[in-house]
């Protein structure tokens, strides 16, 4: 006899991929982790199609392709072990068409039987719902009902919450001002101090890594122990895998997985997904009892519509629904101590019933809200009824109750300044693991308030936006069409066909018609590439420099668009690709704001430890239309604009070497000769270059220091008349700047702290 889960036999009997199969599809189609996996999740649903689609084509060639790299795991005489076998399925109803179909197949081999196992369950007749105003209500009166259970007696361990993703932060919040443990308290290995050790002093070959790892966390400890044997595991799937930066990528993906659980932490209330596997022992709190919530509603979206999924012969949307419907329904009557809550409202309005209370027919009832449990819950509470009474004039249920014992919660007071958080603390808060990059600099130096917002507390919401897409999909080709050989035309077409973000008609248009116009970007940079002699190209490089403060591990890291250099690898020039305005300004670098293209200058120095820095330039790819002049063609114009606009080294012998027409240069803007030497343009020497290097790894090592012991205080910097601390600031409503917060700087005009510059515009 065998137990083995539905998913690991469809495995065996159709085929299962390994990490090397989802690494492979990212870099042959150039799309993402999550994508990859979506394609590879329907292989199996495809693997005996018929019928002529786009999508199925698609998922062919992937499976073909991963078929003639080996990277399909098949069990071949796996059909032949099922031969004059019993086969008992658990609740055979449940299937979806695949594995019915596949069930079917199997029935037809030679003495093989198919039986299906239905545990008869007693039904449980439940009375009624609790009806609760909000989620936070819903969540604030199962915290008391449990704390009520608690102190009868029940383990924590036998009580579950059984709640959608919606809702677990609230729980989390909530139980925590219970001083209720549950299994959200969990970390995963990613976020903790050793697993970020690991990462951070990754190398390969690993062997110095795992030495280095056993000395810091000594393996004589069971619960080192046992995290080592795990990270081993881990490896282990991965021994394919030579690329440093790669394996960090899967690494990262891997300990994300891996929950530590103290031992003193297992008695915990335990928060689940489903009402499947529980005993009669268990007590039960199925909150969210709401329309569209429970039983999730399915809809038409996935990655096969319904329409082709009727000629794949799968379950569509409408069928999905009736059987999550009735899986619902079932596991509802045969929990024993279950208690069912719904919320009335949310943030856009009335939340309705869960529709299963059709069949459910259960009453619904508002029970009278207690306060036995939490202190600090019911202070917070006391606070919002006092909003309400004294913004809106309404003074609602429990007022006077909660005012009567909480007299003095300090209402209304308020300090605007920056309660300084311990140090260690923080570190505690990092697992004393810290990421840098320049635009986590250059906030930290616009105000380090501002820096704790967005970094620490990360309070900061990404909106990936139509300029996005297209910022990231021009620099993608950019990124490749000079290391290789690519068919431009298919290669943007491709890119656009895996964006997830909602375009609309006008944008998709604009987006295909924005084709031509980097096709000739393309073909200006080749032709500015002619004129010189650094041939070596790296686009897209990560570079990471690993320092250390006190016990922090700091990580500071960068993309480069573009590295040119010569094949002695002592010339450099660094380019970085806008899509925007460019910022040439240098001169606030001695505040540490605006170190862009120091920091990539840092960064190549860090690789190419000896090179000269030829130059360092911004290349604007996306112009406004051209307005022709007499003198040049409307082709020159657009050639103009696409000039490399930065600083350039006075030292002609490597000059020439990247620009052989600098006398009247086509490549770098405002690049000319004359009898005086180099002028209009932007010239600076290598000791000056040496300083930018310097001030910029003194401004990293000074945030690194002050991140590290905790200094976020409120301070937004004003340089000359211009307030660039709280420009464009998402926090304006959470700080309380006042005038006496600002820094004010000197403004320089000419970088005259490190000598200026030899000639400016």
């Amino acid at each position: 006899k065998k137990i083995i889960t539905l998913e690991e036999f469809k495995k065996k009997y159709y085929f299962d991929y390994n990490n090397q199969a989802i690494y492979h599809i990212m870099k042959k189609y150039h799309i993402d982790y999550d994508v990859a996996k979506m394609y590879l999740s329907h292989l199996i649903e495809i693997s005996n199609a018929k019928i002529n689609i786009p999508k199925v084509t698609k998922l062919m060639e992937i499976m073909n392709e991963l078929e003639s790299q080996n990277f399909l795991i098949k069990m071949p005489l796996f059909k032949e072990f099922l031969k004059n076998k019993s086969i008992v399925i658990y609740d055979i109803e449940n299937l979806n068409k695949l594995e019915k179909r596949m069930f079917h197949e199997i029935e037809e081999l030679e003495g093989t039987n198919i039986y299906n196992y239905q545990e008869e369950k007693e039904i449980y007749h439940h009375q009624e719902i609790i009806a609760c105003t909000t989620a936070e209500q819903e969540v604030s009166y199962i915290a008391e009902k449990i704390a009520d259970l608690i102190e009868k007696g029940i383990s924590p361990q036998n009580i579950k919450i059984c709640a959608i993703e919606e809702y677990k932060n609230t729980i989390k919040r909530i139980l925590n001002w219970f001083k209720i443990p549950t299994t959200l308290e969990d970390n995963n290995l990613y976020t903790t101090e050793i697993g970020n050790y690991f990462l951070v002093n990754l190398e390969i070959p690993l062997e110095n890594t795992l030495e280095k790892f056993k000395k810091k966390y000594p393996i004589k400890n069971q619960k080192n122990l046992d995290i080592y044997n795990q990270i081993i595991n881990i490896l282990n799937q991965y021994t394919w895998c030579n690329e440093k930066e790669d394996l960090a990528f899967f690494l990262k993906k891997e300990f994300k997985k891996i929950n530590i659980k103290e031992i003193k932490d297992k008695n915990r209330v335990e928060i689940i997904n489903s009402l499947e596997n529980i005993t009669n022992n268990d007590y039960v709190f199925l909150v969210g009892f709401n329309q569209s919530e429970i039983p999730k509603t399915y809809k038409d979206e996935d990655y096969f519509s319904d329409i082709e999924k009727m000629k794949l012969n799968l379950d569509t949307t409408d069928e999905l629904n009736q059987k999550n419907y009735q899986k619902w329904l079932q596991e509802i009557l045969h929990t024993k101590n279950l208690t069912i809550t719904m919320k009335k409202n949310n943030e856009v309005g009335e939340c309705y019933i869960s529709n299963l209370n059709d069949d459910l027919n259960l009453e619904i009832i508002t029970k009278e809200k207690t306060y036995n449990h939490s202190n600090l819950y019911n202070k917070l509470e006391l606070a919002k009824k006092l909003d309400t009474l004294i913004k809106y004039n309404e003074q609602e249920e429990d007022l006077a109750l909660l005012y009567q014992h909480y007299k003095n919660i300090n209402y209304l007071t308020f300090d605007g300044n920056y309660n300084i958080v311990d140090k260690n603390r923080i570190r505690n808060y990092l697992n004393h693991h810290l990421t840098l990059s320049y635009s986590s600099i250059n906030t930290y130096y616009q105000c380090a308030f501002r820096y704790y917002l967005s970094n620490i507390l990360k309070l900061n919401i990404y909106e990936e936006t139509f300029y996005t897409i297209l910022g990231n999909l021009f620099h993608h080709i950019l990124s490749i069409c000079f290391t290789k050989e690519i068919n431009i035309k298919e290669e943007y077409e491709n890119y656009i066909k895996e964006i997830t973000y909602p375009l609309n008609a006008r944008e998709l248009y604009f987006l295909k018609s924005l084709e031509k116009e980097l096709e000739f970007i393309i073909q200006t940079i080749q032709k500015q590439n002619k004129e010189n002699k650094l041939t070596n190209i790296y686009t897209e490089e990560n570079i990471e420099i690993s320092k250390n403060y006190e016990d922090m591990n700091i990580i500071f890291k960068g993309y480069v668009d573009k590295m040119m250099l010569n094949e002695k690898e002592d010339e450099l020039a660094i380019i970085d690709y806008k899509t925007g305005n460019p910022n040439l300004n240098l001169n606030n670098i001695i505040y540490g704001l605006d170190l862009q293209l120091p920091i990539y200058i840092y960064l190549a120095k860090h690789k190419f430890k000896n090179a000269r820095i030829v130059g360092f330039y911004l290349q604007k790819i996306l112009n406004n239309e051209i307005t022709k002049t007499e003198n040049k063609t409307y082709i020159e114009q657009k050639e103009d604009k696409l000039k490399l606009q930065g600083y350039t080294n006075s030292d002609l012998s490597l000059l020439k070497d990247f620009d052989s027409n600098y006398e009247n240069s086509h490549m770098i803007k405002g690049m000319k000769s004359t009898t005086k030497g180099l002028s209009t343009t932007k010239i600076i020497n290598d000791a000056m270059i040496n300083q930018l290097i310097e001030i910029t790894n003194q401004k990293i090592e000074e945030a690194i220091k002050d991140i590290s012991n905790a200094n976020f205080s409120i301070n937004p910097k004003r340089i000359g008349m211009e307030n660039v601390g709280c420009k464009y600031c998402q926090y304006k409503d959470i700080c309380f700047m006042n005038e006496l917060d600002i820094v004010n700087l000197k403004e320089y005009k000419n970088m005259e702290f490190i000598g200026g510059e030899e000639n400016d515009t």
